[in-house]
């Protein structure tokens, strides 16, 4: 896992949990329905995000790269914050120490 990828679904992830429930709040029902479908879109775009950093930053084949980018989307748009959670250090330390282990080679 890059970390790049896992930074920026650790940052989608407090967005989605914090920050775009306080901006829906005050909007009629029909508009928060086309809010959360946007804000659903975004999550599209990590994985996108997530797979092409996969594949072009860290070489990982294509399939490898979709299923990571496709993990860290669906990770990110769970209804709770994982990057204050165990998993979410997992990620971050899983992607620490493999750019460790790229610098050592």
């Amino acid at each position: 896992m890059h970390l790049l990828s896992a930074l920026v679904a650790l940052a989608t992830d407090k967005l989605w949990d914090t920050i775009l429930p306080d901006m829906a709040r005050p909007l009629p029902p029909l508009e928060k329905e086309r809010f959360f479908l946007c804000a659903g879109l975004l999550l599209g775009l990590i994985t996108l995000s997530a797979t092409l950093t996969q594949r072009w930053v860290d070489r990982d084949g294509l399939g490898v790269a979709l299923a990571k980018g496709l993990a860290m989307g669906v990770l990110a748009g769970l209804p709770y914050s994982f990057g204050s959670t165990a998993l979410g250090l997992i990620f971050i330390g899983w992607s620490g120490i493999n750019e460790l282990q790229k610098f050592e080679q």
